[in-house]
């Protein structure tokens, strides 16, 4: 099988990835550090990722048998962008769309680097970062202790004292003051495609496993809310 995988909860990632036998590999992707213009960006770096995967299997029009999206959490605007393009060439092409957290896919990528209990965070802006915690679940997948939440670093440093874990990011030196050692991962393709297809064998054996395209925002949008936006999650969502 082959699949398009597109994130832009952090930076923007698009890429195809091959799937045989249980083998995942990576045939082609982009990635962007601009943050404010997905909807300018995404669609060439699609064109690009899917025109290099093609001339690697050899295949003069490559169309996927799957899309996987990252759900965030994220900003309003960009998330929505990558949503909404994940779900229209879905319809075009007349395959499925899966979603995945965006957090959940930073934790593999950390376990893949040797980390069990691990807290990825994301930047969320205002001084505050988007983070959960998860535990390795075998080789392709991870199972998630506390939901998403929005807090402040100092806080969140807080709670590793009490409740240690391996911090995990996309960004290097994200509010490196607070997490000195944090593990420096990647959203790619196959580790994106490896636990998507974890989800759905799990999903065949039974369990109840949620895999829609529905954003994780956990914010209301600025443009919506003026100074009055939504603010962040408060108490130890660690601790119930």
């Amino acid at each position: 099988m082959i699949f398009l995988t597109i994130d832009v909860a952090h930076t923007v990632m698009v890429g195809v990835s091959s799937a045989d036998f249980g083998q995942v590999e990576e045939l082609a992707v982009r990635y962007s550090a601009d943050a404010r213009h997905h909807v300018e960006g995404l669609a060439p770096m699609i064109q690009e990722v899917l025109a290099e995967a093609g001339q690697k299997i050899a295949r003069d029009v490559l169309r996927p048998d799957a899309v996987i999206v990252g759900t965030g959490p994220a900003a309003f605007t960009g998330l929505r962008a990558g949503l909404v393009t994940a779900r229209a060439l879905a319809a075009a092409w007349g395959v499925e769309v899966y979603g995945l957290s965006s957090l959940e896919v930073l934790a593999l990528a950390a376990a893949d680097q040797g980390a069990n209990v691990v807290v990825p965070i994301i930047d969320a802006r205002r001084k505050e970062v988007y983070a959960l915690r998860a535990r390795a679940m075998g080789a392709d997948d991870v199972e998630v202790l506390s939901d998403p939440a929005v807090l402040k670093p100092a806080d969140l440093a807080q709670i590793l004292v009490d409740d240690p874990a391996v911090v995990a990011t996309i960004e290097a030196g994200l509010y490196d003051q607070h997490f000195v050692s944090a593990l420096l991962v990647s959203p790619t393709p196959v580790v994106m495609t490896r636990l998507l297809l974890s989800r759905l064998a799990r999903q065949e054996a039974g369990e109840e496993i949620e895999l829609s395209t529905e954003p994780q925002y956990l914010r209301r949008p600025d443009v919506h809310s003026g100074a009055q936006a939504q603010a962040p999650a408060t108490g130890n969502p660690y601790h119930g």
